[in-house]
């Protein structure tokens, strides 16, 4: 049995379960964390059962910093060689409408769990002879977006975050990877949010089983970044060549349109 493991957060569904069975399909032991009440035990047996590979799960509010240094204390006991921060939310309202509670969740979630995660585990990942850091951004980060607001921020928070750390980190065994998937139908709320969105953003939909793939293999193979899907590609280039205030106008027009559908 593999003694290397992989920490992944957000391991209970959607593309961080996508993540965890494509790692245990490669032979990796599985650090998996999630909230309480996700069914991450089930999980974690099916799993277990399917890849024959070891593994754990620990379930914690990661918005918590005491809950992030425990889970941290937990994987340290493991000889960690991949770390995949998955862990995230995100939502489309009006800043007016925004509770307190709604934007420190993202901000906490996305940006915070994800530093902090980072550094507690990275003594671990530096004992090992090869490792990885797979950090999971979006499509999102590519520009500001009205009615969103906030979740972007904390995506862009994240590129920028990977794009230091793999700087700080070039002379050692550790390689960096930022994943920017695209809209997926992770679950019934958010696949209805897709439905309402136009068709070129329907067309960019990928299933969470081809984007664990790409971004694992992209992992592997040392690669900085990672957009899964061709229509995500091509949307990547329209936002980087279109004015700031046209990419700001169009976009949030759509989330209007779909908070008010």
């Amino acid at each position: 049995m593999n003694t290397n493991f992989a920490l992944i957060t957000g391991a209970s569904t959607g593309l961080g379960l996508a993540l965890s069975k494509e790692l245990a399909h490669r032979g990796y032991s599985l650090l998996l964390a999630s909230l309480p009440g996700e069914n991450l035990k089930e999980v974690t047996t099916t799993i277990r059962k399917k890849s024959n590979v070891e593994v754990i799960y620990f379930e914690t509010d990661l918005t918590e910093q005491k809950n992030i240094i425990d889970l941290c204390n937990w994987a340290n006991q493991y000889p960690i060689t991949a770390l995949i921060n998955n862990a995230g939310c995100g939502g489309s309202k009006k800043i007016s409408e925004a509770s307190i509670q709604y934007i420190h969740t993202i901000i906490e979630l996305n940006t915070v769990a994800t530093s902090l995660i980072t550094r507690l585990l990275l003594p671990n990942l530096e004992q090992q002879e090869k490792s990885y850091i797979l950090n999971v951004s979006s499509m999102a980060a590519f520009s500001p977006i009205g009615y969103k607001t906030v979740y972007p921020a904390s995506k862009k928070f994240i590129e920028h975050f990977s794009l230091g750390l793999a700087e700080e980190l070039k002379n050692q065994n550790i390689s960096i990877t930022i994943l920017y998937p695209g809209p997926m139908k992770t679950n019934n709320k958010v696949s209805s949010r897709i439905e309402k969105q136009s068709a070129f953003v329907k067309f960019g939909v990928v299933d969470t089983k081809v984007i664990a793939f790409q971004s694992i293999e992209s992992m592997l193979h040392g690669k900085m970044r990672v957009i899964p899907g061709k229509i995500n590609k091509l949307s990547k280039w329209i936002l980087y060549f279109l004015p700031l205030k046209t990419k700001i106008r169009l976009l949030s027009k759509a989330i209007k349109k779909e908070i008010e559908a």
